[in-house]
């Protein structure tokens, strides 16, 4: 049998290249063999087209492919069409515009008539997967890098062949098209946090929107028209707008990669810097650029100042490093080089493709040029945590910043420099520390919906409670001390909810006659919306109002919805894809742990409620539901006994925690508080009373839902210093993870130990705050690098002033 694998597999491969082995696609540092090898010449759909297989694993590197996803995926051929389209520009190679070719035909396959793309084929036959995880019919990331392939494939294929160019064309302006039914609400902003932020962004996704921009003004450069400018200016003048903090405050200038997440940026697909850049100089938009500059001069000047990154959000991760991530800040310097002649961009640009050639933290080379494998990853700061695989992705990511940088004649002199000291920053999680006073609850949670807690945990602070971390410093200096914790907002409506206890039988009928004196929140505010900003219709169209009463032994839920349309055909699990009202509880109220989570649904079979947490109907519930008459909006009104939520009955004064929220259509979800209701701790409070007077006797509405500047707040000193206080009851709106000074002026540190100790400093003292760690930066970055011909360079990067430096000699 072994004898036989092998001959089969050994006449399976020889059909797939298409070209000898002696036809060696290198120019220079670029070696496009590994991505040759992974290209797979197919014929389906009346298409000569080329599979990209996705993985390639050490130490054999063959083919791997996505389980349970597909052999190929646009994601990838995608890519591959511009690292052939570009390779062919630099050397004419006829081979690379065939093999650019046979990509671009696997994105005029996946096309639907509509403009959409899918992503997965899951055979050589060119089936599409329709369904899975990642393949689907979308004009997200797959459907945007098609489209700049497509842009790209356009202007080369222009002056070769006109035919194939118009199809090219064609196909492009079909996503163009679609795109642009998606490109709404011009000049409206949504207040988050604080910030007012951009609500025409498409989707709210400006990771996405800015490779959409570019493909838009790579198409724009071939074709100068109207419509593709006008989305250009719709994209770019949203992205642009949208970017937060300064060399200083957090989050240090950068464009966020999605507008429900203002603290978060990833090193995946984050072309912002590329894009505006690109777009000001095609469109002559100087404010274009210069928003690219400043995020390129801040947040971007801290990864070459300090290190590389994968994401921040709060605090930053360095562990898990990607070609892919380095090449958008490559891509983003050459970009800004290109659109302003600034020479040291160019050098910023080679100083980080140096990365590839193991100027990173492992110290290893993450692109061999003599296989043109881009290995898959940096998984820490020694040469074995180097994942070796080299699959699609990051081969094709390397080339790409290779690509740019390799015969230019100022960015390829820095390629071959490395580290040869730094000032770093030092990141200490709050779990490493130990309580030394009181009882600190740790807790663990990892992603709340728009940042995560720092290692997946976090500590809990209540009255008397106090830890202590001690961290190391390596180099006496002044430094920022930055803490990453929770900013609350204890007085808002929507997080403080009230339930009163039942003063009679009520009957389950949709009527709501027994609820008129009953206390109403309401989810009906933009800031609300976890997802789907951009199809929220407004309060009017999409909102609704929760009640609750109590009474021994069950919890009553009244919930008005506005809806112009209820649709429901499911029933069961099933409904989660429809209309239903999500209920999430906290029975315990600490934020530890869900106790209960439930749908109501008015479904196929009639009103059901379903269990989540233990996938069934929920035990002796009962729900009615009915639509108004004027047939814009519908009741549900259930009864839940406390026994099936699996929490103790309440009395007065109780609290636990509680969520309710809906979709209101694609990827959308609107609720309370307008956090991910799957972590307990975002969950809104719901303080049980016999009467709303009782209120008066726990202190007062005042005193309950206080939101003095104190209420909560965290107390912070180093070695014998005076206490910094970090106020947490900061938020204008919900809950959320934020990286805060403890103090506006630098703290002078002396090299060796030191001792953070941090306390709950609140005044109200039945509040907790949330520490998750801290950061100490050094006020003035310095990183000298040196060439393997002994040059020096040194940049400097003073984060109180903005101000960049660079000496070489």
């Amino acid at each position: 049998m072994r004898t036989i694998l092998m001959l089969v597999i050994v006449v399976m491969l020889l059909p797939f290249s298409a070209y000898s082995q002696d036809d060696v696609m290198r120019h220079g540092l670029v070696n496009l063999e590994h991505l040759k090898f992974l290209t797979e010449p197919a014929t389906f759909g009346g298409y000569d087209l080329a599979l990209v297989h996705i993985y390639s694993e050490y130490p054999d590197y063959e083919w791997v492919d996505a389980s349970g996803e597909g052999i190929a995926a646009l994601d990838d051929v995608a890519r591959a069409a511009l690292v052939y389209l570009w390779y062919y520009d630099q050397t004419e190679d006829e081979q690379a515009l065939e093999l650019a070719r046979q990509c671009l035909n696997f994105a005029l396959y996946m096309q639907t008539d509509d403009g959409a793309f899918y992503n997965f084929v899951t055979d050589r036959e060119g089936t599409i997967n329709t369904d899975g995880a990642t393949s689907y019919k979308s004009t997200g990331w797959w459907a945007v890098r098609a489209m700049w392939a497509l842009a790209e494939g356009y202007r080369i294929f222009a002056d070769i062949d006109v035919d194939y160019a118009e199809d090219l064309q064609a196909s492009y302006r079909k996503i163009e098209a679609a795109l642009a039914e998606e490109a709404t609400s011009y000049g409206e902003y949504n207040q988050l946090h604080g910030f007012s932020i951009p609500a025409w962004i498409p989707g709210g996704a400006a990771d996405v929107s800015s490779i959409a921009l570019l493909g838009l003004t790579a198409y724009y450069r071939s074709n100068p028209n109207p419509d593709t400018a006008a989305l250009m200016e719709h994209i770019a003048d949203g992205l642009a707008a949208y970017r937060l903090g300064d060399s200083k405050i957090y989050p240090f200038g950068m464009h966020p990669v999605t507008t429900n997440a203002p603290g978060y940026w990833h090193a995946w697909g984050s072309r912002h810097v590329h894009a505006l850049a690109e777009a000001g100089a095609a469109l002559d938009r100087d404010d274009w650029i210069e928003s690219a500059a400043a995020d390129a001069n801040t947040f971007l000047m801290r990864q070459l100042a300090f290190e590389r990154i994968r994401e921040i959000g709060i605090l930053p991760r360095r562990l898990g490093q990607i070609a892919y991530g380095t090449n958008v800040i490559v891509q983003g310097y050459m970009a800004l080089y290109r659109a302003t002649g600034e020479e040291n961009y160019a050098k910023f640009a080679g100083l980080t493709a140096s990365w590839f050639m193991g100027n990173n933290m492992a110290g290893v080379a993450i692109y061999d040029p003599e296989t043109g494998r881009g290995f898959d990853g940096i998984n820490g700061p020694v040469e074995w945590r180097v994942n070796r695989n080299a699959g699609a992705e990051s081969t094709i990511e390397a080339l790409m910043a290779l690509l740019v940088t390799h015969q230019d004649p100022i960015a390829s002199q820095y390629l071959d420099y490395q580290e040869v000291s730094v000032r770093p920053y030092v990141v200490r999680e709050a779990e490493w520390g130990h309580p030394v006073a009181g009882q600190p609850d740790l807790r663990h949670d990892d992603w709340t919906g728009e940042s995560y807690y720092s290692n997946g945990a976090a500590y809990s602070l209540g009255e008397g409670d106090a830890l202590e971390v001690e961290f190391e410093i390596p180099e006496s200096g002044d430094y920022w001390l930055y803490i990453s914790h929770l900013r609350q907002s204890v007085s808002t409506e929507e997080t403080r909810l009230v339930a009163t206890r039942a003063t009679g039988e009520i009957v389950i009928d949709g009527l709501l006659e027994e609820w008129t004196d009953v206390p109403r929140f309401s989810a009906s505010t933009a800031r609300q919306i976890l997802r789907g900003a951009v199809l929220w219709r407004g309060p009017d169209t999409d909102s609704f109002d929760i009640q609750f009463m109590w009474d021994d032994e069950n919890l009553y839920i009244a919930a008005t919805v506005r809806d112009p349309v209820h649709e429901q055909p499911e029933y069961g699990p099933a409904v989660w894809s429809h209309d239903a009202l999500w209920v999430y509880v906290d029975g315990e109220g600490g934020g530890r742990r869900l106790s209960s989570k439930f749908t109501l649904a008015q479904t196929s079979r009639g009103p059901q409620v379903w269990d989540w947490v233990a996938s069934g109907w929920q035990p002796n519930a009962e729900l009615a539901w009915q639509a108004f008459e004027t047939g814009n909006g519908y009741v549900y009104e259930a009864i839940v006994p406390f026994q099936s939520l699996r929490t103790p009955i309440p009395e007065s004064g109780t609290v636990m925690g509680i969520e309710a929220g809906r979709g209101f259509g694609g990827d959308s979800f609107l609720d309370l508080t307008g956090s991910d209701p799957d972590t307990a701790a975002n969950l809104a409070r719901l303080i049980f009373v016999d009467t709303l007077a009782d209120l008066d006797e726990m202190g007062g509405a005042e005193q309950v839902l206080s939101s003095a500047a104190n209420a909560v707040a965290l107390g912070v000193t180093i070695d014998d210093g005076p206490e910094m206080v970090i106020p947490a009851n900061t938020s204008p709106d919900r809950r959320y993870l934020w990286l805060d000074l403890a103090d506006d002026r630098p703290i002078t540190l002396e090299a060796g130990t030191h001792i953070l100790r941090v306390r709950y400093a609140g005044t109200e003292s039945l509040r907790r705050a949330t520490f998750d760690g801290f950061m100490v930066q050094p006020v003035v970055a310095q990183r000298v690098f040196a060439s393997s011909g002994g040059e020096r360079l040194t940049l400097t990067y003073d984060t109180e002033t903005g101000q960049v430096a660079v000496v070489e000699e």
